[in-house]
């Protein structure tokens, strides 16, 4: 009996060992518009991003199968997902990532849909309009990817998991502003009416499967980059989505669930595509990759050696290296760095998108990259910079020269020519100038009082600002010593006696996306901040508005705790119920940028004086803050002494009516 035990017991942990990671990543850009009447889009351009963050993750090369544009057929989806299904087993997990159009069509199954529409993914060889000889057959509708979401999450059962990314959209009403990957109309034959109105809410990608779900079928995350009835823009040749989840997967911390990854998600959104709202349906609160995903390490492996002083990196400015930075060469599998096993030193001379070029200061042993892991010795945080795009509309030359000639002299950044590649976009209306996101062409100035300008002094001050408030969102140290996170939790104040009763549940504040929404002049919430890190930290939180304005939110003129009241401990979480805040116009979705550090750290004079006063103080990180409001560009301008030491996070909630 013993030996049959014993027996037993290897089988199942062989089986546990055997648990794979496996992906499906599906691009289609390269549309046949005129054959489908589809756009051409940068989805292609996502495959290698989404690749590279999943190898990181130790998904295997060989277990990431790729669909790109002409293969992803109707029917070659069905085959790849088929493949899938017979290829996983018990306790995988899986990733199916999808980039391309979408579109709502009229529901199929009569009485199924609520709304008498589908949302579809849109194959390759699936056309834009109804016709007698296209009806919609190739379409990939909800409810085809329903049965095979249920398929494999009953193949996966309950220590699997399923994750599901979509980078498309299923509908709005034009494309105004940016590249948009969605439909323009509802697919559906001469003459069809919609059963309602009602704006749907989250993806409406997850249609009830006609397959049976098992008591033990795997828990799955639908992720998508834009809720059911908006468009999904492209930002700067990638998907939103793919850039944003990107972005997030590669400054993990600890004990990540799917929320958190999301949260994360959704900062990355709010910076470049403000007016987006991404989705997360599913088991959301769970561990991510069962908790066996790869926390960012404080080390880049080398990919290859063009000589013995030049190395490359798979890793760039999506990870925060920017040229300058400089980096120590150790041993591969270091534990431990330490001066003495230094191989040699170098600095990030080109830095792309997502890889790096190190010039080394000395030969390397040997050309074999597998020897050896890139340490980052001192990061170098590249210079505010924002790409103009002018549009038709601007007809004032003196502007258009006053701009350029701004740009050029501060190095600031670039006049482009398509807008596609630009950070935002000067519109003219008779005589007023307004500065506008990319993407939708929604004024960034969301206050009818302020919005517009007239002179170029007017127009180039608010071009600066909202570069300073990109730059400052975009920033991020991840010194994981220092980690924490914070929150606004809701209360319920008495505002005669000056005290808060009560601490309010979150989620009831929270919108279908998880976002935190409170009322102006009705709601009020406390700070509570936790330490997730392995060193007592200070810390420091200014929120930043679309325009670039930045204000001080802990500690502020209303509150100003001292620094040893600012100081965690770590394990520990504390509420400041000492503190209250309140909200006023205008509406919009605000990003909370938070810095711990070993040293006491107070932005609030340095803020409140736009970088003129730093308290004398010798925090490297308010001098950096401080720096951020010059604008005289150059490459001394921004360097700071001492090193950035410390941990930064963010957190989006929004301001709504009453």
């Amino acid at each position: 009996m013993k030996k049959i035990i014993v027996t037993l017991l290897i089988f199942f942990s062989f089986q546990l060992a055997k648990a794979e990671k496996y992906a499906l990543i599906i691009a289609i850009g390269n549309y046949d518009y005129k054959t489908t009447g589809w756009s051409k889009i940068s989805s292609t351009n996502d495959v290698p991003l989404i690749e590279q963050t999943l190898i990181n993750q130790n998904f295997k090369k060989e277990n990431i199968t790729l669909l790109i544009d002409e293969a992803a057929t109707f029917a070659g989806i069905k085959a790849a997902l088929d493949n899938l299904l017979s290829t996983i087993k018990p306790d995988d997990i899986v990733v199916i990532h999808y980039s391309g159009h979408g579109q709502q069509i009229y529901d199929d199954d009569i009485d199924e849909e609520i709304d008498g529409k589908d949302e579809a993914l849109v194959p390759y060889d699936a056309n834009s309009r109804y016709s007698d000889a296209y009806t919609g057959q190739n379409h990939f509708r909800d409810d085809e990817l329903g049965n095979y979401i249920t398929k494999l999450r009953n193949t996966l059962q309950t220590k699997g998991q399923l994750l599901l990314l979509l980078d498309s959209c299923h509908s709005g009403s034009s494309t105004r502003g940016g590249s948009a990957r969605g439909s323009k109309s509802v697919f559906a034959p001469v003459g069809w009416e919609s059963k309602k109105t009602e704006v749907e809410k989250g993806s409406d990608m997850t249609e009830k499967s006609k397959e049976k779900l098992t008591e033990n079928a795997a828990p799955f995350v639908l992720i998508s980059g834009a809720s059911a009835n908006e468009l999904n823009y492209e930002y700067k040749g990638f998907g939103s989505l793919s850039y944003a989840f990107s972005k997030a997967m590669s400054k993990l911390g600890s004990n990540y669930s799917y929320n958190q990854l999301f949260a994360k998600i959704k900062a990355e959104m709010n910076i470049i595509s403000p007016k987006q709202s991404p989705t997360i349906e599913g088991d959301k609160n769970m561990a991510l990759f069962n908790d066996k995903y790869i926390k960012q390490e404080p080390y880049f492996e080398v990919v290859s050696i063009s000589k013995d002083t030049i190395v490359k990196i798979q890793a760039g400015r999506l990870q925060g290296l920017f040229e300058n930075t400089t980096v120590n060469i150790l041993p591969a599998a270091t534990t431990k760095f330490t001066e003495e096993a230094v191989l040699a030193k170098g600095t990030i001379t080109l830095s792309k998108f997502n890889e790096a070029v190190i010039k080394l200061d000395r030969d390397l042993p040997d050309a074999n990259e597998k020897n050896y892991w890139v340490f980052i010795d001192e990061l170098s945080y590249g210079d505010i910079a924002v790409d103009i795009y002018f549009h038709e509309s601007l007809k004032d030359q003196a502007i258009k020269d006053g701009v350029a000639n701004f740009l050029s002299e501060k190095k600031l950044g670039n006049i482009v020519k398509d807008s596609l590649m630009a950070d935002a976009v000067l519109m003219q209306n008779g005589n007023t100038i307004t500065l506008n996101a990319t993407n939708g062409l929604d004024a960034v100035d969301k206050d009818a009082n302020t919005r517009g300008a007239t002179s170029v002094e007017d127009i180039n001050k608010k071009i600066f600002n909202f570069s300073q408030g990109q730059y400052l969102k975009k920033f991020e140290i991840k010194n994981y010593d220092y980690e924490f996170d914070f929150k606004l939790i809701p209360v319920e104040f008495d505002e005669a006696k000056r005290v808060v009763k009560n601490l309010l549940n979150p989620k009831d504040f929270e919108n279908e996306n998880g976002i935190l929404q409170v009322r102006a002049g009705v709601d009020d919430v406390v700070l509570q901040v936790t330490n997730k890190g392995n060193k007592p930290f200070y810390f420091s939180i200014i929120e930043i508005y679309d325009t670039g304005l930045i204000l001080p939110l802990m500690p502020n003129v209303n509150c100003d705790l001292n620094d040893d009241e600012r100081k965690l401990a770590p394990g520990q979480t504390m509420t400041f119920k000492d503190c209250v805040f309140s909200f006023a116009p205008p509406y919009e979705k605000l990003l909370l940028k938070g810095f711990a550090s070993s040293t006491p750290i107070n932005f609030q004079s340095t803020v409140e004086t736009r970088g003129a006063d730093t308290r004398g103080s010798s925090n490297p990180l308010e001098k950096f803050l401080s720096n951020s409001y010059s604008q005289s560009r150059g490459r001394t301008s921004t360097k700071v002494t001492g090193k950035l030491e410390g941990f930064s996070t963010e957190l989006i909630y929004e301001i709504v009516k009453e």
